[in-house]
């Protein structure tokens, strides 16, 4: 028989399960004003992020691809053994990596002489990332490897590449990527053959051409590089220092390759939503319906179609206006770049207008020359500096205000001249938040290209004269007009630069690249995310205010 406890230690255990109790409640209370503490904290922290949930993720990724591309195309051994001055030079190679991933093609460096193929190949990956989009490679190996698709990604990529609405995000952003390999794969396979077969002009003053004439691997990697880069938009090419200027010389015109790579960026700037809407246009067709166009598809192609047809026209009339000095209709007396025009002799007609047309359908969005983009004069470059500035489709590969933003621009100004208060296309109604934001991106576009120019005019004029050569020949040398056209190439994602590498390299300062370099990544980013990059939802008002007229001009 056990003893009897005694009081006291019945007193003792009572009280210490007590303090147990009190114990752990004080660490539940403690533990939930931790809680609370730490999710005050991440309320802060989320409050002071300064970048929004979809466009500041989109531009965050962007930023950091840009900057590790940079920092790989400076490593020794990816550059050649004649770029290899420029060993860890960070500040080139983030150049030349936001010139690639925005698809741009603005360049510094020689690409085909200065890289070895380890930094083409990189230059490569970060075209067709820029041109497919990141979000939207995931996507698409989402949906290789059948992994469910969250819908958090699904909505970053609808507003990277995808549609105005989530629902057909997915379908759309196949049908794009489909549609643009089977493009590239086919260019690839026809330029293949013109690069293998047609040789190359090797004796161009101050071009310093690669020939891959007859090399099996080397045209192999020239069709695989070009066909990315044209349908892409990219302007990147390993031809030479004066893009495809080679085969378009006495001698040597391949309009074969000149016309792969015009049809491969005019369907690169169309956009996913065109790609998509042709698809379902050709299902329905078989299965015996009638599916129309949307109004996005059927803008795009009306102002596409006005201003391919319209750019070349409006450059001719300028050249032929000032027929004598134009080195579109007449060669050089010495042959020379920059030599005096000869106006006794005359090009053949077809190559004068292969060469207005290659030139300013190129402007649009891909930045390819087949001529030195100083032949053109003053007013050409301005004209080409317009097209530049408007691009072409959004969701493409192509950059700029983008040809719907155009379309709304001047439907909304017919409107307003109608005194209709509703601006309509196609017998649809176009929200009015649309066009504000239209009108936004236009003016937020003028504003960043006008800054552009004024900055770099301010740090580099002096020097870019100074490395320049502006001889009796160059009707189109205005410094002011060459840095707008480099601007809005950049700002277009273009990549057609008036300026040659060692204007480049020593006449346009470290502050100047950078706002080129900025100028390409909002390029690429596209206008409209990049007003919602910093904007985060806002809280909904119950009030409003009073309405009072302003008179306007």
């Amino acid at each position: 028989m056990k003893p009897p406890k005694s009081p006291r230690k019945k007193i003792t255990k009572k009280i210490n399960h007590k303090l147990y109790k009190i114990n752990e409640a004080e660490k539940e209370i403690l533990h939930d004003d931790k809680r609370r503490r730490n999710e005050l904290l991440f309320r802060k922290l989320k409050k002071a992020w300064p970048l929004s949930k979809i466009s500041g993720r989109i531009f965050l990724i962007y930023f950091l691809v840009v900057l590790l591309g940079g920092f790989l195309l400076t490593i020794p051994g990816v550059l050649s053994e004649t770029g290899a001055a420029y060993n860890w030079n960070f500040l080139l190679g983030v150049f030349t990596a936001s010139s690639a991933f925005s698809d741009t093609g603005i360049n510094i460096l020689n690409v085909s002489a200065d890289y070895s193929f380890w930094g083409q190949l990189i230059t490569l990956i970060l075209i067709e990332a820029g041109g497919i989009g990141i979000l939207t490679f995931k996507i698409v190996l989402f949906l290789a490897i059948h992994r469910k698709i969250s819908l958090n990604d699904t909505i970053i990529a609808k507003t990277e590449r995808g549609s105005s609405t989530t629902s057909s995000t997915i379908e759309l952003i196949r049908d794009g990527f489909i549609w643009l390999t089977i493009v590239q794969l086919m260019g690839a396979f026809v330029l293949f053959f013109g690069f293998f077969f047609e040789p190359p002009a090797m004796d161009i003053p101050g071009i310093q051409t690669i020939n891959p004439h007859h090399n099996f691997s080397q045209s192999l990697w020239f069709a695989i590089y070009h066909s990315t880069s044209a349908v892409n938009n990219a302007g990147f090419d390993i031809v030479s220092n004066g893009s495809l200027q080679p085969y378009n010389v006495a001698g040597h015109h391949s309009y074969l390759i000149q016309i792969v790579f015009l049809s491969e960026w005019v369907i690169g700037g169309l956009g996913y939503p065109t790609f998509h809407d042709i698809r379902r246009k050709i299902k329905a067709r078989k299965q015996g319906q009638t599916v129309p166009f949307s109004l996005f598809t059927k803008l795009n192609f009306c102002i596409y179609s006005i201003l391919f047809v319209m750019g070349p026209l409006m450059v001719f009339a300028s050249e032929f206006a000032n027929q004598e000095t134009s080195l579109i209709f007449h060669p050089t007396i010495d042959g020379m770049t920059n030599g005096d025009v000869d106006p006794t002799v005359f090009r053949p007609w077809w190559e004068s207008m292969m060469n207005i047309i290659f030139n300013t359908t190129a402007s649009r969005n891909a930045g390819f020359s087949t001529i030195p983009i100083n032949d053109f004069n003053a007013g050409s470059k301005t004209i080409l500096s317009i097209l530049m500035f408007i691009g072409s489709a959004p969701s493409s590969t192509a950059g700029g205000i983008r040809t719907t933003t155009f379309a709304i621009l001047l439907l909304a100004t017919w409107a307003v001249v109608r005194n209709n208060n509703k601006t309509t296309a196609f017998k649809k109604t176009i929200p009015e938040a649309t066009v504000k934001r239209a009108f936004a991106v236009l003016f937020l576009s003028i504003v960043i290209v006008s800054l552009a120019v004024i900055v770099i005019f301010i740090d580099s004029w002096d020097t870019l004269r100074e490395y320049g050569s502006y001889g009796p020949g160059s009707v189109g040398n205005a410094t002011i007009i060459e840095i707008l056209t480099l601007v809005s190439s950049a700002f277009g994602t273009v990549g057609m630069n008036p300026f040659d590498t060692n204007q480049m390299l020593y006449g346009l300062g470290s502050f100047s690249k950078i706002v080129v370099i900025v100028v390409m990544f909002l390029g690429q980013l596209g206008i409209s995310n990049t007003l919602l990059v910093f904007v985060k939802p806002s809280q909904k008002k119950g009030y409003g205010y009073l309405d009072e007229d302003v008179v306007i001009g």
